[in-house]
């Protein structure tokens, strides 16, 4: 019986988390491209695939990964849907390489059903709480640079926990995958070519710490992580893009000190937010009660990870401010956020694995069941103010999603069929909170200007305005 009720509550809460990400997913099939979205199918449609490769890496850019991404995106086919579908499987990506590395991590103590309901959780938290969810989920410059790289660095960490916990795992097809992702991760975007090399070189260590001896496997991982990263550091494109729109140059201890605080600083807020710290109630819980769950959990020690998750934050912070000079950008901060919540859900899980049966019972009991779901409702009332889930539900219940897709349609359609070789388009009237939207500008130089008239094949593409200069609508 008790099992039963269990079973059903794991049910309901698997359906309600369904619902909360549901308008997320939703919301994509109201997107519509932006900017680099233009730029990026533009050069690979026009000049073909290869050499849209080239002329990035030569001129713009070392991250072959997302712009080989980026130079097939639907786009460059002309299918509006298809653009907006990408959206809805790197969702569906990152919540299955969530549900891989939940069961790597617990190795799979846990059943199909809490695997899945601790990926959605922990993938609705980062949805709700995530920094900007327009560059973050809607457009598909952003999403394919970090979106993607977020799904292929929980894929890549769940392979290797499962290749360092289970011989029989340890097959060829496993460790080619784990070597073709390390390689592939430092192509993505900064961030994730660090932290690769990073987990590589723990991976490496903690294997010598073990065994006493090194695989050529562990080898050629970091040799995969530092080839990709290497590719990538040393495209010319980076150093052109640096000389064009970056002219910093600041001492390392200033820039180590200014990540330090930012690491800190942002750690202080993500931790404390309402739905972070239901979850480390839930995860805390869900560990002490189940014996064999600790016991899986109970191979790092808790200041081990501690070390593991700050250098992490404090590299993803440092990695933007060494080559900007200035605090990350909203993309950027969204792939922290991701990469911190799940470092601190699973600190959590391991302080929790190492607690003593005293600690867990005298915990257990003052922390009742009622006071435990009063806590929940207090902190679901305070996470509204900052939700991006009310955001986006209201972009949708009000009709304003749908509206602005059938303009941005409309006006597509105007571009496609007016023969006009300098064409002027009347601004957007609506304007959702939680959609990315960059328009055209009045001034033909400007860059927004370039990627339209590109796509639509003119010779420019202005925003329209009055007499004085207002924009029409």
């Amino acid at each position: 019986m008790a099992q039963t009720r269990s079973d059903s509550l794991k049910t309901a809460a698997l359906l309600f988390l369904v619902v909360l990400i549901a308008p997320f997913i939703v919301n994509c099939f109201f997107a519509y491209p932006q900017t680099d979205d233009f730029m990026f199918s533009v050069a690979s449609r026009d000049s073909g695939f290869l050499k849209a490769q080239y002329d990035t890496y030569i001129n713009w850019s070392g991250r072959f990964t997302s712009t080989a991404l980026l130079s097939i995106n639907p786009l460059v086919y002309g299918s509006l849907t298809g653009y907006r579908t990408v959206f809805a499987v790197v969702i569906a990506a990152q919540i299955a390489s969530l549900y891989l590395l939940a069961g790597a991590l617990t190795r799979d103590v846990l059943s199909r059903r809490e695997r899945v309901l601790i990926a959605l959780a922990l993938f609705f938290a980062f949805l709700d709480q995530m920094n900007d969810v327009r560059s973050g989920l809607y457009w598909m410059a952003g999403v394919v640079t970090y979106g993607v790289a977020q799904a292929m660095m929980a894929l890549w960490l769940s392979l290797v926990l499962l290749l360092h916990q289970d011989r029989h795992r340890n097959t060829t097809h496993l460790q080619g995958g784990v070597l073709l992702l390390s390689l592939l991760l430092g192509g993505t975007n900064e961030i994730a070519l660090v932290l690769t090399v990073f987990g590589a070189t723990l991976f490496l260590w903690f294997r010598y710490r073990a065994t006493g001896r090194v695989g050529l496997f562990h080898v050629g991982t970091l040799v995969a992580a530092l080839t990709g990263g290497s590719l990538a550091a040393l495209a010319p494109g980076n150093f052109a893009r640096m000389s064009g729109q970056y002219h910093v140059q600041r001492d390392l201890a200033v820039v180590a000190w200014d990540a330090l605080q930012a690491s800190l600083a942002s750690m202080a807020v993500w931790v404390t937010t309402p739905l972070a710290l239901m979850l480390m109630a839930a995860v805390f819980f869900a560990v002490t009660g189940r014996p064999r769950l600790r016991a899986a959990l109970s191979g790092v020690t808790v200041p081990s990870a501690l070390l593991i998750l700050f250098l992490v934050m404090f590299t993803s912070f440092l990695v933007p401010y060494w080559a900007t000079g200035s605090y990350p950008q909203n993309r950027v901060l969204n792939m922290i956020y991701f990469c911190f919540l799940a470092g601190w859900l699973i600190l959590v899980a391991i302080i929790a694995a190492g607690a003593g049966e005293a600690v867990v019972g005298s915990i257990r009991n003052v922390c009742s069941r009622r006071w435990g779901l009063l806590t929940a409702g207090l902190a679901a009332l305070f996470s509204i103010q900052s939700s991006n889930a009310v955001m986006v539900s209201r972009d949708l219940a009000s009709g304003l999603s749908y509206r602005y897709s059938k303009e941005m349609e409309q006006k597509q359609s105007q571009l496609t069929q007016d023969p006009c070789d300098v064409c002027t388009v009347r601004d957007v009237v609506n304007r959702p909170a939680s959609l990315y939207f960059t328009f055209l500008n009045p001034d033909p130089r400007h860059w927004a200007n370039r990627g339209y008239a590109a796509y639509f094949r003119k010779s420019n593409v202005l925003l329209a305005t009055d007499q004085a200069g207002r924009p029409l609508q």
